[in-house]
């Protein structure tokens, strides 16, 4: 389906005008809104959403808004506003709970959402509701990656093996099903599941790239096929100095090429403070100020990286509750044409 177009929007306000009250021709101009941003004013997206929930709050109006606020609005406000917008949306959405909606969407947005600020105990009933009403798989993943974030990895194990089919395409749930049977000390599965990945085609992005693979053969002290990996996805493609473990296995399996990076990334740097301090055009928007702040990072940045050149590397320890991945919960607007999403709970 296509999104709301300009015409749509034209008659959807001439239907308002005769009926201002009706929420769902309210809802329908704040999703064509904020789906097309270039026939907005100011913030009508916002103010309609706003507006239905203010008229009443039903699911649909508590929902839709909420889910505004905390995956739309939150980044838009300034800095100093967005944790009073996602608290807002928090209250909301809890509002939307209180309803005791019929349909998994607002379960599953508010079990993401509190995933989403690392409450991960909070949110897992909320995820197995929303899965007791729709059985999704990536609900299931999710489950398993909050039980992965408070260290229960047979629960977890448990999830990523049930979302690990066939509608896994990007093969998220496989690979964290891969990274819990490392928790879980069993290093043969990690094998098997590392060499099954590498032999997907990595190129796009509907698949987890190569250097996911790559952590997994750097846990199994596999320098050469992680090093393989990050080569075929992209050496130029990552820094390897926020990378250390495929740095790492760049620097035990080829060091000469490890070298010659790491020896590159100082002299890109070099580069860059050499045009800040003449004045080069790039920086022509730049105040002094903040030409200077970026020459002391540079700085810094370089001096790391001459250090790690002349000293090596001894082999990083990882957090794997960072390298670990959900699955985004996506568009869980009532009445989303686009996505084809129900009307309305």
């Amino acid at each position: 389906m296509t999104a709301t177009t300009d015409i749509e929007i034209k008659e959807l306000l001439q239907e308002l005008e005769k009926d201002p009250t009706n929420l769902d021709l309210i809802n329908s101009l704040a999703i064509g809104y904020f789906e097309n941003y270039n026939l907005k004013t100011d913030k009508e997206d916002f103010d309609y959403f706003e507006k239905a929930y203010n008229l009443e709050k039903t699911v649909k109006s508590t929902h839709n808004f909420a889910w505004f606020l905390y995956f739309e609005w939150s980044e838009i406000e300034l800095r100093w506003k967005q944790d009073n917008t996602i608290e807002r949306a928090f209250q909301i959405q809890k509002e939307c709970i209180e309803l005791n909606p019929k349909s998994f969407y607002p379960y599953y947005q508010y079990g993401y959402m509190l995933l989403d600020q690392r409450k991960f105990e909070e949110a897992i009933p909320f995820l197995s509701k929303a899965y007791h009403l729709e059985k999704r798989r990536d609900i299931l993943h999710n489950i398993g990656y909050c039980h992965f974030q408070i260290d229960e990895f047979e629960k977890a194990k448990e999830f990523f093996t049930q979302s690990a089919t066939d509608s896994d395409t990007e093969n998220r749930s496989l690979y964290n099903l891969a990274l819990t049977e490392w928790k879980l000390n069993n290093i043969e599965q990690v094998k098997i599941i590392a060499d099954k990945l590498s032999n997907i085609e990595t190129e796009f992005h509907e698949t987890i790239s190569g250097y996911e693979i790559g952590l997994l053969y750097f846990l199994l002290d596999n320098f050469q096929r992680a090093t393989e990996c990050v080569v075929k996805q992209g050496i130029n493609g990552i820094d390897l100095i926020d990378w250390t473990d495929l740095s790492y296995s760049l620097f035990k399996a080829d060091n000469n090429l490890w070298s010659e990076k790491i020896n590159d990334s100082i002299v890109e740097r070099k580069k860059w403070c050499n045009e800040i301090e003449n004045n080069h055009e790039d920086w022509s928007d730049y105040t002094d100020e903040e030409k200077k702040e970026r020459l002391t990072e540079l700085t810094a940045e370089i001096k790391v990286r001459q250090e790690t050149l002349n000293n090596g590397m001894t082999k990083p320890i990882q957090d794997l509750s960072k390298s670990v991945l959900d699955e985004h919960c996506g568009c869980l607007l009532f009445d989303c044409k686009r996505h084809e999403n129900r009307k309305n709970d």
